[in-house]
């Protein structure tokens, strides 16, 4: 994978669940702080009504899908940002893993509003541990394979 291919897929996959996530939670979940400021920027409301909430699929996309998009995308930006080797990326594991727990644990002060879940950390680290293996795979894979070729 070229360079340009490279930072493209990267983009996607760190733009690509922020964005899809954001549409998906401010379509089905008008209660939410973050969702009350879009609609205070954008001047009107347009949430979806008619879904049932009470719906397993529904909860279960609306209470951990989204943090596993988000635990997904970190790891990627983090990724982006920082490494491009094996040791870097178990470094970029670390502290998604971490931000990830203490961005959760923090919903249990007065500081940060939210529900304490633990189960969003572990759907939040399975995504990551997900985006380590996706970025090993295309990337660090390859990396060895065109290194075997040359020695």
């Amino acid at each position: 994978m070229n360079k340009n291919n490279k930072t493209a897929f990267l983009v996607i996959n760190i733009w690509g669940p922020i964005i899809i996530g954001t549409i998906i939670y401010y379509l089905i979940s008008p209660d939410v702080l973050f969702v009350e400021w879009i609609d205070t920027f954008l001047g009107k409301v347009m949430h979806i009504s008619c879904i049932d909430s009470s719906f397993w699929l529904v909860k279960f996309i609306r209470n951990y899908m989204l943090d596993m998009m988000w635990g997904y995308a970190l790891v990627f930006a983090l990724y982006f940002i920082i490494g491009n080797n094996s040791a870097d990326l178990l470094k970029i594991f670390v502290i998604a893993f971490t931000l990830s727990a203490v961005m959760e644990i923090l919903q249990l002060t007065p500081f940060v509003e939210g529900t304490f879940d633990v189960l969003d950390i572990i759907v939040e680290f399975l995504a990551e541990v997900v985006a380590v293996f996706i970025i090993k795979k295309y990337f660090l894979e390859e990396v060895q394979k065109r290194y075997e070729k040359k020695g």
